[in-house]
Order: structure tokens, then C-alpha cells, then sequence
């Protein structure tokens, strides 16, 4: 009798259109970056990785390796590509996998959202690294250099189902230790925990740049008024019944909204973005504001 092996990827996470898109991510970050007129991100240049740092126009005596001839070819114009010297860009991606990660869709939210962090690094020219966040530990998982091994981090994400606690609390103070200064740090985490957003304050000082991707599920962060549910606290495995009437559902989505925006407000002050998405936000829309909006 033969055995049929489970995939490697698991088809549930990354469906068919998800890895297509994953396929097409570097040149949809040049697509992306094109119509920028300034910006930051790393691509590959003689001995090594550079960022690019926008466009000027074309002067006698510039290197005319250096003309975009994409945009002559669009604008009737003569401009150059101008690099800064640093090289080797590292983009941190620590993904929270506590088992609060996994209801109402969450999982293959995060998963995705996560493919997405690692595949925009490599997709700019610099290396990506993977870690989890779980049980108050910080733990690397796997290291990328192009984005052919892509498939990798596909494989390490199928196997990493969300369990345990997050405990951000522990977790968070010992990331900036092992994020490297200047590096881009992406936290993608449902921010269901104890922790004080104050933990980020970690970070300042660190020269770190990159977002907080906030998973916000409606259905916990917004129930629905009138609604009867057992709450199943997927971390603790407490059990309890709730009925909410009116004022309880918009007492919950109140407080879901501060403790957003506390985190919103600590992240914006070390310098990173807050990034709130949903379940249901397409792949596509994470991906454009990923390279559009983290810096």
C-alpha cells in the first residue's frame, strides 16, 4: 500500500492565486517603485546590494549605466538611478505564533501576511530572516538570501501551526538584542496579550525601521450586538458564556479600539509603521501597502 505524503506547502495556508502572486512579487515591487518618485529599497549593484534612493535628472558626465531607460522611454526624458552606499539589507520578519492566531480564518491570515514580509525583502535584493514569537521566546527559523527559496519559508510556515501562549511580554524585550541595528523589523502578531505596548520602547534608539502588521479579526474585535457565544480563550483553554447586548458589544469594540491605538501610538514612537489588517483584506491590497507604505 503506498503512503501519499501531505505537501510540503500546505495548499489550505497558500492556495494556488497566493502563490501566484508570491511568483510575480519582485518585479511587482519594481512595478510598485517605479511610480515613486523618491523612496528607499535595496537592489543589487556592482559588488553587492544597494538601497535606491530616487531618481535626477541626467548631467554630463554621470555614468550612463546609470540612466533608467524605462523612464526615458515613458517620459521623453533623461534621468539616472541614484544608490546609497549601504549594502545588505536585512529585513526581520517575527511572526506571533500563539494560538490565539488561528480562529476566524487567522492562521492563514498571519501565514500569508507573513510570506508576504519575507517575499518583499527578498523581492528589493537584500536577505530575510524568520523567526517565531511563542511562549515568551524569540525564535529564528529560517534564513533567506533570493527569492527562489521562497518555497522554504512556504514549507516552514505549513509546519508551524499557532499553539501555546505568546507571551509578548518576555518575548518582545529580547528582539532587539537579536535584530540587528538598522535592520527592517516586521511584527506580525494579533496583539492579543498582557503585554504593555510600552515593550516596543525596546526598540528606540535601535536605528530599527519596518511595521507592527496588527491582525484585527472583526468578529473578536467588533462582535455583533445580540450575539450569544462561549469565549474560548485559546491560550488559557478558559471557557466562559457570554451574551452581549448592545452596550457589551460596543464596550468591547471601544476597548479593542484603544488598545489598538496604544500600540499604534508606541510603534509610530521608535519609528515604526502600524499596519492594521483583516482576514478578509486581499493579498494583493497587503502587498501594495507593504511596499508602498513600510519604510
Amino acid at each position: 500500500m503506498s503512503v501519499i505524503e501531505k505537501p510540503s506547502v500546505d495548499p489550505q495556508l497558500f492556495p494556488g492565486s497566493f502563490l501566484r502572486l508570491l511568483s510575480v512579487v519582485p518585479a511587482a515591487v519594481r512595478r510598485l517603485h517605479a511610480g515613486v518618485a523618491d523612496g528607499r529599497r535595496a537592489v543589487r549593484g556592482e559588488g553587492g546590494r544597494f538601497f535606491f534612493r530616487g531618481h535626477r535628472e541626467y548631467r554630463p558626465g554621470d555614468d550612463i549605466r546609470r540612466i533608467d531607460w524605462n523612464v526615458e522611454a515613458r517620459h521623453g526624458r533623461l534621468e539616472i538611478r541614484q544608490y546609497d552606499a549601504q549594502k545588505d539589507v536585512l529585513t526581520e520578519v517575527w511572526l506571533d505564533g500563539s494560538a490565539s492566531m488561528a480562529p476566524c480564518e487567522g492562521r492563514g491570515a498571519s501565514a500569508r501576511a507573513a510570506a508576504l514580509c519575507c517575499a518583499t525583502g527578498l523581492g528589493e535584493g537584500g536577505r530575510v530572516r524568520l523567526g517565531i514569537l511563542r511562549d515568551g521566546q524569540a525564535l529564528p527559523v529560517f534564513e533567506a538570501t533570493e527569492p527562489g527559496q521562497m518555497r522554504q519559508v512556504l514549507e516552514v510556515l505549513s509546519r508551524d501551526a499557532p499553539a501555546g501562549q505568546a507571551g509578548l511580554a518576555q518575548a518582545l524585550p529580547r528582539l532587539p538584542r537579536q535584530v540587528a541595528s538598522g535592520a527592517r523589523f516586521l511584527l506580525v502578531s494579533d496583539l492579543l496579550t498582557r503585554a504593555d505596548a510600552g515593550v516596543l520602547q525596546a526598540f528606540a534608539g535601535r536605528g530599527v525601521r519596518g511595521a507592527v502588521l496588527h491582525m484585527r479579526v472583526p468578529e473578536v474585535h467588533a462582535p455583533a450586538p445580540g450575539s450569544t457565544f462561549r469565549a474560548h480563550d485559546a491560550e488559557s483553554g478558559a471557557i466562559r458564556s457570554v451574551r452581549l447586548d448592545g452596550p457589551a458589544a460596543g464596550r468591547i469594540a471601544a476597548r479593542a479600539r484603544a488598545h489598538a491605538d496604544l500600540w499604534a501610538q508606541h510603534a509610530q514612537g521608535v519609528g515604526l509603521l502600524y499596519l492594521p489588517f483583516a482576514p478578509s483584506m486581499s493579498p494583493e491590497v497587503l502587498l501594495r501597502r507593504l511596499v508602498l507604505e513600510v519604510p
